[in-house]
């Protein structure tokens, strides 16, 4: 009897500005406790005497508008926002290490005081209900305020025995969270039949050719001990580089188990959320030799919403320059090079006034604008 080849996920990574933290507690599900998130702190507690009492007391309020007046001294002003930024980091990094074992079941240990990945410091992702098994990595401090999930193969079995991908992507959504950096799906084979040898004879029928750009290279590395048993045994279509990479290898050799047991991996880079909807499908839509192991319908991966963002951007812009460039620059040419009288003449003052009146794009991607264009925003 043949096995089901279902589709799993073998590692899992992603990253996001620390500050979409502020958003974790505000959730929408049922069982959801947003009370156990520590509550953000108000800029206002900085403003008086009594301000240690008001932490100590966790009598936290809602962060002001960024409108209101604190002080008339710009010495008074930065010290009170440095004191605000390192309590607001803490609740930060309170509500992470939260969301982490809320959604993952992941307990974040200590500090290492070491980075990775131009990331200042990092900590081992491990159970939450306890042990030593390391299941992945979290990395912060530096890269433009953000933080880096891993999620390795045991680290994944955990978190799926205790969640589903529809799951995982709900609550990245939420926190506007848009694309996985890694993404592994692997089907596993206990019947002898997707073999590494199987895998060299769909190679050369181009069976691993997903039907756009060059074709992959392969890859094929085999080590035999002295009595002509297999100690290795691994084929590679693609590479590390590629945005799908695939390894075809012998997982029993790998785990020092005995039987028949090969795992067909595909590794998946810069992917939307959404693939976690339809992993299956996901999967076999890949290539041909994807779709012969599992019988689900194919389906293509999705453009990420960056793609769609930038998209809707150039569209905008080439709409305009097609329409409206030669008579904008005769404008420009007329009031010797004010662009501002030029713009102040075109805009009407209540589409400058409505402030409502913006690209239907996601937040994230006005803060991806404002770090490209060096735009600071107020922290309260």
């Amino acid at each position: 009897m043949m096995t089901d080849r279902s589709v799993i996920i073998d590692y899992l990574a992603f990253s996001a500005p620390l500050s979409c933290m502020k958003d974790v507690h505000t959730f929408q599900e049922k069982g959801h406790e947003w009370r156990k998130y520590e509550f953000l702190p108000s800029y206002r507690h900085y403003q008086h005497s009594q301000f240690t009492e008001s932490v100590l007391g966790r009598d936290y309020e809602a962060l002001p508008d960024s409108g209101e007046v604190f002080s008339s001294s710009i010495e008074d002003i930065n010290r009170k926002a440095e004191r605000y930024n390192r309590e607001l980091l803490s609740c930060l990094h309170s509500r992470l290490r939260r969301f982490i074992a809320a959604v993952f079941g992941l307990f974040v240990g200590p500090a290492r005081g070491a980075g990775g990945f131009a990331y200042q410091d990092s900590a081992i992702l491990y159970s939450e209900d306890g042990g030593y098994e390391h299941f992945g990595m979290i990395y912060w401090g530096g890269n433009n305020g953000t933080f880096y999930v891993q999620i390795g193969g045991k680290g994944c079995t955990h978190v799926m025995s205790g969640t589903t991908p529809e799951k995982i992507y709900k609550w990245l959504k939420h926190l506007d969270i848009t694309s996985l950096k890694r993404l592994d799906l692997a089907t596993d084979d206990y019947d002898g039949v997707f073999t590494c040898h199987h895998a060299l004879s769909a190679y050369k029928d181009d069976a691993f050719y997903g039907g756009m750009g060059p074709k992959p290279k392969l890859g094929n590395a085999h080590e035999i001990d002295a009595t002509g048993c297999y100690t290795k045994e691994i084929v590679t279509v693609g590479s590390r580089q590629s945005r799908v990479y695939w390894r075809v290898y012998n997982k029993a050799l790998e785990q020092k188990v005995s039987g028949t047991w090969y795992r067909s991996e595909a590794e998946l880079k810069g992917v939307p959320i959404e693939v976690l909807l339809n992993t299956q499908g996901t999967y076999t839509g890949l290539c041909p030799y994807a779709a012969s192991i599992n019988p689900t319908k194919p389906a293509p991966i999705p453009i990420l919403l960056g793609r769609k963002a930038i998209d809707a951007i150039e569209s905008k812009v080439k709409w305009l320059r097609k329409q409206a460039s030669s008579s904008i620059a005769k404008l420009i040419h007329f009031f010797e090079g004010d662009t501002q009288a030029v713009l102040s003449m075109i805009v009407r003052d209540d589409h400058i006034s409505d402030l409502n009146l913006k690209l239907d794009l996601p937040p994230i991607y006005q803060t991806l604008i404002n770090e490209k264009l060096g735009v600071s925003q107020c922290p309260f």
